[in-house]
This record gives C-alpha cells, sequence and structure tokens, in this order.
C-alpha cells in the first residue's frame, strides 16, 4: 500500500463524516486491541439510510484504526 492508497480511505471516512453519516461498525473493534491488524472494515451509515463500507488494509488498516481512535466518535 501506498501513503496515498492511505490518505483515500481517511479522506473517504472524513467525506462521509462530513456528510452527516455514522460510524456504525469498525470491525474489529478500535479500542478492543492494540494488536496489529491487517484488514479493517468500516460501516457508516448517511441520514438517507446508504451503508459505506471501506475495506483498508496493511499499513492502511493501522491508519484507518488510528485515525477512528484519536478522532471523536
Amino acid at each position: 500500500m501506498t501513503s496515498d492508497n492511505v490518505v483515500d480511505s481517511i479522506n473517504k471516512i472524513k467525506e462521509l463524516l462530513e456528510r452527516n453519516c455514522n460510524v456504525k461498525k469498525v470491525h474489529p473493534q478500535v479500542f478492543g486491541s492494540d494488536a496489529e491488524t491487517n484488514i479493517v472494515t468500516v460501516e457508516l451509515e448517511c441520514p438517507d439510510g446508504t451503508l459505506h463500507k471501506i475495506r483498508a488494509y496493511g499499513e492502511n488498516a493501522q491508519a484507518v484504526r488510528e485515525f477512528l481512535r484519536t478522532r471523536q466518535l
């Protein structure tokens, strides 16, 4: 994964949050473990009921988990 892919995943999440979408589920849980995770799936639900799934792999998964961990949800 390149750093561009890391930024892309986080930017997609930010964009959906700015559209008043809410994080519905993160698997595995962000606060459940500090163990290295190779895959993270984030589900966001928008006010119109649309569900979005963003899947991140490798270093991208770690960056997404850190973004979600440090953001006030």
